[in-house]
């Protein structure tokens, strides 16, 4: 692990803020780019990018401290700490609230937009899940198996590398929307697919994690999946934009 990448001076540059980064600001240029093959203004994608960013980042530690609400209550200065971390539960609910937001205000097609961003929200997450291995969070249970590795920062314990499996199925997840965005029945598919995929995703690598249960068996963030994934197949069948933005191959 190297939960610091490098230092100048007093300044600390954490390995996991700099893959956070990294996945905004590349996630960011290649939707700019692609932006103009869909037919929205580049500058509407980088004025949403930012607000996504800042809500993701937002919603995504509100989500975590509510999750150990007892423990940030003990103490409430912990809120404001570096302390934790962030929930990509709560990261995608406010980023898309967001966007929803910002294309109906502005007018922009929203399954347009939303396939636009679908595939290099998984390259991000997949990115930033690389920052979690070097950091240590994140962790897996302890493993005997021979790809166990000391990824915790809790302890050296050989564990599920459940960082690098979050990691590789998401790069996965990223080339399989690269590849249906022109087989798509409809705007908006591969966004709602990735909602779908993630949740699957997310509920099979908890029982790979080191978690807290929540009702028998079954984590909050299991519970979060589960949901994801009977939205995305409702949204799928329900998806209220399909007679606006008919999809034209």
């Amino acid at each position: 692990m190297h939960p610091v990448l490098f230092e100048i001076g007093f300044i600390k540059v954490y390995s996991y803020g700099a893959s956070l980064a990294l996945a905004f600001i590349l996630g960011t240029v290649m939707a700019i780019r692609e932006a103009p093959r869909v037919g929205i203004e580049q500058e509407r994608i980088l004025d949403l990018s930012i607000l996504i960013g800042i809500a993701a980042l937002v919603g995504s530690r509100i989500a975590y401290i509510i999750l150990d609400l007892n423990y940030y209550l003990e103490v409430p200065l912990r809120i404001i700490s570096r302390e934790g971390g962030l929930s990509f539960h709560g990261g995608l609910i406010a980023g898309f609230l967001v966007s929803l937001w910002y294309v109906r205000r502005y007018k922009v097609p929203v399954g347009v937009t939303a396939d636009l961003a679908a595939p290099y929200v998984a390259l991000g997450y997949a990115i930033t899940r690389i920052g979690c291995l070097m950091y240590g969070c994140c962790y897996g249970k302890i493993s005997d198996l021979p790809w166990a590795l000391p990824s915790s920062f809790v302890d050296q314990a050989l564990r599920h590398p459940t960082q690098i499996y979050a990691s590789l199925t998401n790069f996965l997840f990223f080339g399989l929307l690269l590849y249906l965005r022109d087989k798509k029945p409809f705007q908006g598919y591969l966004f709602v697919l990735y909602v779908g995929l993630y949740g699957v995703y997310r509920f099979v690598i908890e029982f790979f994690r080191d978690s807290d249960v929540f009702f028998g068996p079954v984590t909050l963030a299991q519970a979060l999946s589960l949901l994801m994934v009977l939205v995305s197949v409702l949204l799928i069948k329900y998806w209220p934009w399909k007679q606006v933005e008919k999809f034209s191959g």
